[in-house]
């Protein structure tokens, strides 16, 4: 059963979770491996309901459907997980889940898990979050590490120009030009300007 164990791993639908609500209650859709059977799940956080599927039982759910390759199947039952196109429905001690939507859609008929069976699925799903939520909350507390590191950064740059900007301006004269004194030669700025020698003038 080691082609099957990889085939449901390679497909990425061996640790798929999703919640689906109605108007009366909320189910914990999820899926595990449990070697040599991928097992399907619903839980309402009491109850459990669940079933077992070899490579042959898999594979007639899928000739059922009408898919042509088992890859195919598999794709369209994670992507119904991913999107959220999920629906339940209770019967006695029997729930069908409903896995994508349309004519197209799939749909398991589980059952109520035994004591021992209904113990094991609800440790997997309970650990299996935990560890989720720990990962987001190491991933989120990273994140936050780098901004702040990086405004740490950007700010000290800003500083750094900031101590630049106060030299002179380049091209600035940083002495001002005196003003002009009228009269004044501009040869020789200490000295008047010699009048121009008009001759002699005759009343």
């Amino acid at each position: 059963m080691a082609d099957f164990t990889a085939l449901i791993t390679e497909a990425k639908v061996e640790d798929l979770h999703r919640v689906y609500r109605n108007a009366k209650n909320a189910f914990l859709c999820f899926t595990r491996l449990a070697d040599p059977c991928w097992v399907v799940s619903v839980t309402d956080g009491v109850d459990v309901w669940r079933l077992e599927l070899d490579y042959d039982e898999l594979d007639s759910h899928r000739d059922l459907s009408g898919v042509n390759t088992m890859n195919a199947f598999l794709t369209k039952f994670r992507d119904g997980f991913a999107s959220g196109n999920l629906s339940v429905s209770r019967s006695g001690t029997k729930v069908t889940l409903t896995v994508g939507t349309g004519a197209s859609a799939f749909t398991f008929d589980l059952y109520e898990a035994k004591a021992a069976d209904k113990k094991t699925e609800l440790q997997t799903v309970l650990f299996r979050l935990a560890d989720q939520a720990t990962d987001l909350n190491t991933k989120l507390n990273a994140a936050n590490v780098q901004i702040t590191n990086l405004k740490a950064q950007k700010k000290a740059g800003g500083d750094r120009s900031a101590l630049f900007d106060l030299g002179p301006k380049k091209g600035a004269n940083p002495a001002k030009a005196k003003p002009k004194k009228t009269g004044m030669s501009v040869l020789n700025p200490s000295s008047r300007k010699r009048k121009a020698a008009k001759g002699v003038e005759f009343d």
